[in-house]
């Protein structure tokens, strides 16, 4: 392959932590039920208006934005820096360097805040770019992944995305490029299979191993 897409949340970075605290900020703010870390986590990688609707059906634009604008307050505050690279991802990305290949992280949070999380972990000089949405969080992963291949001038063939969730499977098969699970993340093997994976790594080291050699 010419060049690698990752995700960020729960392939690159653990932010659990950040990403549960502000979650819950958000459901407070428009009124949701209390939910579970267990249910909170299985939303990781959602765009935040699709989080919101799930602990609320039938919610008013007005509604959302005010979720959005309490996570987002909780985020830049505190959750921003509850963040940490997975084991073996520095290493993974600097091999790719090495290589001579691009890697691209392309993911649902928001350009703004991933380019500082880029910054804060110290890897801007492990990859060629970041590929997010706006502020308004509009665009599904698909969306994104053409959006970095043209920005690359790559076509779908040349191009594998690494993601934990069911949406960087679903989104880089519409997009016509292939992908492998990770299995480190917040997503399970069986909800990656079921959107259409079928290569896995077990760990960033396993990645390496077998994509990167």
């Amino acid at each position: 392959m010419r060049a690698f897409f990752f995700d960020l949340d729960g392939t690159l970075t653990d932010s659990q932590a950040g990403i549960v605290m502000c979650y819950r900020a958000a459901l407070k703010a428009i009124g949701a039920p209390g939910a579970s870390d267990e249910d909170l986590m299985g939303q990781v990688g959602a765009p935040l208006p699709l989080m919101l609707r799930a602990h609320k059906p039938g919610m008013a634009e007005a509604e959302i934005e005010q979720g959005i604008a309490a996570y987002r307050a909780a985020y830049e505050r505190a959750g921003i820096f509850e963040n940490r690279l997975y084991p073996g991802v520095r290493v993974m990305l600097e091999v790719l360097r090495e290589s001579g290949r691009p890697g691209w992280i392309v993911t649902s949070k928001p350009a703004h805040y991933a380019e500082q999380v880029v910054d804060i972990l110290g890897i801007r000089g492990l990859v060629a770019g970041v590929t997010g949405p706006g502020l308004d969080e509009h665009g599904g992963k698909c969306d994104l992944i053409c959006q970095t291949l043209k920005a690359a001038e790559l076509k779908p063939a040349q191009v594998v995305m690494l993601g934990d969730r069911h949406y960087d499977v679903t989104g880089a098969l519409e997009a016509g490029a292939a992908t492998v699970g990770a299995l480190w993340g917040y997503g399970a093997q069986a909800e990656l299979s079921e959107a259409g994976c079928r290569d896995f790594a077990a760990s960033a080291e396993d990645f390496t191993r077998r994509y990167l050699a």
